[in-house]
């Protein structure tokens, strides 16, 4: 009853009001978070038939025959669990009124209890009642399931032989370790079990046991390494001859007695293992494993389940109490008055089979009711149908001209994204099916040549390669597993001082690291350089080699030619080659990108051959200054936008609807410059004036 304790109480005082509330509770129960249905529906009714004055005789025999069905529920819960009959099932049920009337919780939970302690540990009378009643209400205060605490619990006290009259101590004793490490109650149960042989054999008592589990938990040491350790430790002392307390004391003696971590480490493999010994090492010299004072404080504790459960009741959990103590108070006339309509059902059957006949009789007088009822609607449908005929010639022309309007805008950017969508398709798939088409053959054939010499290879080499890596396997086994997690000590000890050294050393290191930055560009700057000398160097001596051995259309250093991938004149190297007295040539690139310094070279050219004057070079040919100004030849473009008019339209309505179309115009125009610009430039057919 953690949550909502407020609002489940208000519910429960107008319930005391007005007993039909339990309905409105069930509606409502998705808004009321974790509430238990049986408890409020209960409650919404307890105070009418408790105090009884102006309640209606029906509405308190409804409520007594409805608690008494939950009863009922409730011992059959522990007749099916327990197998319990007669003087037993009786004793089992004065435990679960004794449980149900004590704490603030449902018949269900009460009857749970009841039913699982009694199976799994044998227990009955006070015994049983305290052990039900603390695993309720720690699952009420820490959120465990309860089922799981029972389940836990159980196996617990079995595992370590908790007597029947210390079991209330016990689950007192792990809720104290549960606050104290933060550790949950039904882990502790659990691991205090699965580890209970090797523990008890080492001379843990159960209470010690609890406690080291909860401090290496809190400690944050891997719980299941520790425990399998200390397990691997019981089979080497017996091998040793020494029994398992005597031997766990002498080695914890030495290792806390151990000159460094190292020797610890060391000692601690001996008996645990080298996979656990840091751990186990560690866990020994900080007093993790020490659990004696801790245990002591723990016992002197007056800490119970029930005191703790006492002291967060608050107004709605006493409410719950009394309501339940009230339920226990009317079991006998609910049982009575639920057992006595029960017995009834026989003879209601009979009395229902006796109505049968009259029911049927009176099914048959209606049917011609029935059927004349049917016959007026039918006569009704024909005066119906011209109304809604006439509705749907109203409504129909409005639904024509909606879809009407919406159609052709939505046709219109139909039409204007298709195209595009194709035009891009159109220019993009032929050069990718090109280059796909070309490179294919290429894979083959370099597929087709690799791969059986690799095959032969990796076949080769395999005979050769698996003895030498079962050699390595067996080194790696023989002498670097055995002194791996000596090293790894080594380093986890060296590590604080190394990271020590370098925080001193980084004070010092910075101001030299912030002199090596401009180092290194003055340094970048002369390989620069000297990498650019050595490319003139290699570009002249290639210039030489083609000069007196060279000839033909692939002279000159392939990196000299690329350098005039963005136009130029060439001064020394060769790239036709056609007369070595002549060796400056002009190369013009129809890259868009270096248009204008083309034209410049083109016309330099012009000059040069002497066709051009040297002032009017540029003007004359590209008819403005500098070469730069161009005419297109626009003719044979259509630019048809679609302009949809509803009804009549002004002049100036018109027009409006062209000014919206002004910026899709100028996409239009930039494109078809674009395009023709392209097709000028690098064609010979050439529309640039």
């Amino acid at each position: 009853m953690a949550k909502n304790k407020e609002l489940q109480a208000i519910v429960d005082l107008a319930g005391n009001v007005d007993p039909s509330l339990g309905k409105a509770v069930k509606e409502a129960t998705g808004f009321l978070d974790n509430i238990n249905v049986k408890a409020v529906a209960v409650a919404a009714g307890v105070a009418g038939i408790a105090v009884a004055t102006g309640k209606a005789v029906a509405e308190a025999g409804k409520y007594l025959y409805n608690l008494g069905a939950e009863f009922d529920d409730a011992v059959d819960t522990i007749r099916i669990g327990t197998g319990a009959t007669g003087d037993a099932l009786e004793a089992l049920t004065d435990d679960f009124n004794a449980v149900y009337s004590a704490v603030p919780t449902t018949m269900e939970d009460a009857a749970q209890a009841i039913s699982d302690y009694n199976t799994r540990l044998g227990l009955t009378g006070d015994e049983l009642q305290e052990l039900s009643i603390q695993a309720i209400q720690v699952s009420d205060m820490l959120g465990d399931d309860l089922g799981s605490v029972i389940e836990e619990s159980s196996q617990a006290f079995q595992q370590w032989n908790i007597d029947a009259d210390d079991m209330a101590d016990a689950m007192d004793y792990v809720f104290k370790v549960s606050q104290s490490t933060g550790t949950g109650f039904t882990d502790l149960m659990s691991t205090v079990q699965q580890f209970g042989p090797q523990l008890q054999e080492m001379g843990y008592s159960f209470e010690e046991a609890t406690a080291l589990i909860g401090q290496l938990d809190k400690a944050g040491v891997n719980t299941s390494e520790v425990m399998s350790a200390m397990k691997k430790s019981v089979s080497s002392l017996a091998k040793e001859g020494k029994s398992a307390k005597e031997g766990i004391t002498e080695y914890f003696e030495s290792i806390q007695n151990a000159g460094d971590a190292t020797e610890a480490t060391t000692i601690a493999s001996e008996i645990f293992g080298t996979k656990a010994a840091s751990t186990m090492a560690s866990a020994i010299r900080n007093g993790t494993l020490k659990v004696e004072d801790f245990t002591e404080a723990l016992m002197a504790s007056d800490e119970t389940i029930n005191g703790a459960a006492a002291d967060t009741y608050d107004f709605a959990e006493w409410i719950q109490i009394m309501k339940n103590q009230l339920d226990v108070a009317l079991q006998p006339l609910a049982n009575t008055i639920f057992s006595q309509i029960s017995d009834m059902m026989p003879t209601i059957c009979d009395l229902l089979n006796q109505f049968i006949p009259i029911i049927m009789d009176a099914v048959a007088e209606a049917l011609p009711f029935v059927q004349e009822f049917l016959q007026g609607i039918a006569d009704l449908l024909p005066l119906i149908l011209p109304l809604i005929s006439e509705l749907a010639a109203a409504l129909l022309p409005i639904l024509v001209n909606l879809v009407g309007s919406l159609l052709p805008p939505l046709l219109s950017l139909i039409q204007q994204v298709i195209p595009p969508l194709i035009e891009i398709l159109s220019a993009i798939l032929p050069p990718i099916v090109e280059v796909l088409l070309s490179i294919l053959p290429l894979i083959t054939q370099i597929a087709s040549a690799v791969l059986p010499v690799l095959v032969d290879i990796i076949e080769a080499i395999i005979p050769v390669l698996t003895p030498v890596l079962k050699l390595i396997v067996q080194v790696l086994n023989d002498a670097i597993l055995p002194i791996l997690d000596p090293i790894m000590s080594l380093v986890e000890a060296l590590l604080p001082a190394i990271v020590s050294l370098l925080n001193m050393i980084s004070p010092i290191l910075s101001p030299i690291l912030s002199l090596l930055g401009p180092i290194a560009e003055v340094i970048g700057i002369i390989v620069g350089a000297i990498a650019k000398v050595v490319g003139w160097v290699a570009s002249g001596l290639g210039w030489l080699v083609n000069l007196f051995f060279g000839g033909g259309g692939d002279t000159g250093t392939a990196e000299a030619v690329a350098a005039y991938a963005s136009g130029g004149f060439t001064s020394g190297i060769s790239i036709a080659g056609e007369d070595p007295n002549f060796p400056t040539e002009a190369v013009i690139s129809f890259n868009p990108a270096y248009r204008s310094q083309n034209l410049a070279y083109w016309a330099q050219a012009g000059q040069m051959l002497g066709a051009i004057d040297d002032d009017t070079a540029a003007e004359d040919l590209f008819g403005g200054s500098s070469g730069t100004s161009v005419v297109y030849d626009l003719s044979g473009l259509s630019f048809a936008p679609q302009i949809t008019v509803n009804g009549d339209a002004s002049e100036d309505e018109l027009i409006a609807k062209l000014k919206e179309l002004e910026p899709e115009f100028i996409d239009f125009v930039l494109a078809a410059i674009a395009r023709r610009e392209e097709g000028a430039y690098v064609t010979a057919g050439s529309r640039l004036y």
